[in-house]
């Protein structure tokens, strides 16, 4: 039986992950710089040693990835992503207590380790084994968990760091965590549709079908896919396609530096960031309705447009222009990796090729800061690295979709 009466099991799975991904994996990547400006003045740190707090997270992320899909291929992820989850909830509580950058980085390493078991590569492997039908639905709605809840926590963190200190917000947070997110995943995710006498959605259909694939049964392991050049050229164009999210970090300096106020700046980003929730379940029902390269083209014509605009918009009602097409665009940055990667390749052999594919999306995200503000660093301009971001938009569609292709060649065991 695929499912019984009522609401499929997996959709609880895809509640407990969005909430990860709305609070524990937002406050990380999202809501840490709200935290710069308190943190640094009150311990008297610099602004770049508080940064490589997040350039630790996202180096561990990298390196932890391919060993976290390996990992999970072999034990139970319930319980391997509700211990990292509590390790590095208790880790990010005791922000709280930091007095010191060694602290800080200390507990840098505590929870970008518990992260690496508990959010990006373990949701996308559970989601795989518990979806065939409405898989890239399935994982648009848990990923854009993130951008809902930026929207949401970012000024009740802004009130709790302005009313009662930066401790303390550290502490409610952490805190709130411990007692609603653990449990809850702990409660409701189980590693496979076996755990609970259920098979995956949709998987009774793909094999009637013929669709072996997507029903997960066939797929070549890591050790033979990575001696096929196809699959660097698909590596190759997911690293290219995250570089393009380093606007993200430059868009409102950009905005400023023309002569719009700040508070236009900070309505432009909350423009895009709502626009993004939507923009990540339009990309995942457009992989569900109407394929791979659809999918593809949604979000490298979006950034390749968003990059356009920038290189000319001058008013305020252009840059909304530059937020719509940022805002669907940016979807890619949670959905490629993690969608592409089980379409083209297949779920038999999923979480260790996702694991290795993610270290290359966390390298990508890890510079495409750096990318972009190189450029502006040497020229005093935003219009090369604007360029560049054009560029890699091209440049991913030709490699993904040369990706897509040779992926078709590939034998099966």
């Amino acid at each position: 039986m695929e499912k019984k009466r009522g609401i499929f099991y997996g959709w609880w799975i895809v509640l407990a992950c969005t909430l990860i991904m709305a609070t524990f994996f937002t406050l990380l990547l999202s809501c840490i710089s709200l935290f710069t400006v308190p943190v640094t003045e009150d311990l008297g740190i610099s602004r770049t040693e508080f940064g490589t707090f997040s350039t630790i997270l996202s180096i561990l992320g990298m390196v932890l990835s391919p060993v976290a899909g390996k990992v999970l291929a072999v034990k139970n992820t319930r319980i391997i992503m509700s211990v990292s989850l509590l390790a590095a909830v208790i880790g990010y509580t005791c922000l709280s207590f930091v007095q010191n950058v060694v602290m800080l980085y200390v507990l840098a390493l505590i929870i970008g380790t518990g992260s690496a078991f508990c959010t990006t590569v373990p949701i996308a492997v559970v989601l795989t084994r518990w979806f065939v039908k409405d898989r890239s639905k399935a994982m648009s709605i848990t990923f854009a968990g993130s951008s809902v809840g930026a929207m949401i926590l970012s000024p009740v963190i802004s009130s709790i760091i302005e009313s009662m200190g930066w401790r303390m917000a550290f502490r409610i947070l952490g805190l709130g965590m411990l007692v609603i997110l653990v449990p809850v995943v702990f409660l409701l995710v189980r590693s496979k549709p076996e755990d609970k006498g259920l098979r995956a959605l949709g998987a009774d259909e793909a094999v009637a079908s013929g669709a072996a694939a997507d029903a997960g049964l066939t797929g070549l392991p890591l050790r033979e896919l990575r001696r096929h050049p196809t699959f660097w050229v698909y590596v190759t164009g997911i690293f290219v396609m995250l570089l393009t999210m380093g606007a993200m970090y430059h868009m409102p300096a950009h905005i400023t530096g023309i002569g719009i106020s700040a508070d236009l700046a900070a309505t432009f980003v909350s423009i895009y960031s709502l626009i993004a929730i939507f923009g990540k379940l339009l990309m995942g029902a457009v992989f569900d309705r109407f394929g791979v390269k659809a999918g593809i083209l949604l979000g490298t014509v979006c950034m390749g447009l968003c990059y356009v605009f920038l290189l000319i918009a001058k008013t305020f009602p252009m840059f909304i222009v530059v937020a719509v097409f940022y805002g669907l665009g940016s979807a890619h940055g949670t959905i490629f990796p993690p969608t592409l990667t089980s379409k083209l390749y297949g779920s038999k052999y999923y979480s260790e090729i996702f694991g290795f594919v993610n270290a290359f999306a966390s390298l990508s995200m890890a510079v495409c800061n750096l990318i972009m503000a190189a450029p502006y660093d040497i020229t005093g301009s935003y219009t090369l690295a604007w360029i560049i971001g054009l560029a890699a938009a091209v440049f991913a569609t030709i490699l993904l979709f040369a990706a897509c292709s040779g992926a078709k060649k590939l034998p099966t065991e």
